[in-house]
């Protein structure tokens, strides 16, 4: 079991730019100095990272340069987070060939799992054909990441065509991809996050443990979650998966947050 800690907190998320005018180019980048974000990520007790495939992508020419960084800080690459629209059927090879290259670079990097995330929602609106769309898409994605030796999970995500409990429901029975729960993402898409890991629990090889109070994502423990009863069922059925601790958009400061975060998670993993 590992517990890591996602480099999206150090700074605001923006696009890659090609992605205006290329599906393939699309990628989330975190705007950090990424060494120093991994150094207070390992000065905290945390012992691997999670990144977004764009800050991956800066490594791409020089994979060296992030493991001998990670080395350095005594962590190792636990994930990448991988976004994509899946629906559109004209672009999807592209999305696909995009997803494929992160995966080549982050199995050299020793990466253990890809969060994949996404289904887009149109401008009309969410088609009920769309869900078959995201799941024959996530279905191609998950065969790539197994292709390199690591593990695909779908993370439901706020602004996405799944959110809601339904919506969720509705995916999961189209696809048998693994379940990568966010749980501050899950209560503020409408759902119960703990009914929704006890449903789902055979699917979850990988946990973002996240708080939220007033709608913004907060350090574990300082938020509405009922963090304590999710964490208990999931040893309680003896999950041995690894644990990611995000706290992106925080408007506090981001070093306070992550250490803020491993202290309340002392003693309970």
């Amino acid at each position: 079991m590992k517990v890591g800690y996602m480099t999206n907190a150090f700074g605001p998320l923006v696009g890659h730019g090609n992605g205006v005018v290329g599906p393939k180019d699309v990628r989330y980048v975190t705007m950090c100095d990424m060494e120093e974000a991994i150094k207070a990520i390992a000065s905290k007790g945390y012992n691997s990272v999670e990144i977004f495939d764009g800050n991956l992508d800066d490594y791409k020419d020089d994979p060296d340069k992030l493991s001998n960084l990670l080395k350095k800080y005594g962590v190792t690459l636990m994930g990448v987070y991988i976004g994509a629209s899946y629906i559109y059927k004209e672009v999807l090879d592209d999305e696909l060939f995009r997803i494929e290259n992160t995966c080549e670079l982050a199995s050299k990097l020793g990466a253990k799992h890809i969060v994949l995330g996404g289904g887009a929602v149109r401008a009309a609106g969410i088609k009920d054909s769309d869900y078959a769309f995201l799941a024959t898409g996530l279905d191609k994605a998950a065969e790539i990441v197994k292709k390199y030796g690591m593990t695909p999970s779908y993370h439901p995500h706020l602004g996405c065509i799944v959110q809601s409990p339904e919506q969720i429901d509705k995916l999961f029975s189209l696809t048998d991809i693994a379940f990568c729960p966010d749980i501050a993402h899950l209560v503020a898409g409408g759902g119960d996050a703990l009914e929704l890991i006890q449903k789902y629990y055979d699917r979850i090889k990988y946990v973002h443990l996240k708080d939220l109070r007033n709608g913004e994502f907060v350090p574990l423990g300082t938020g509405e979650i009922d963090l304590e009863a999710i964490i208990s069922f999931l040893k309680s059925r003896g999950y041995s998966g690894d644990w990611l601790v995000e706290i992106d958009g925080y408007s506090g400061d981001p070093c306070e947050a992550c250490e803020t975060s491993y202290k309340y998670l002392q003693g309970k993993l």
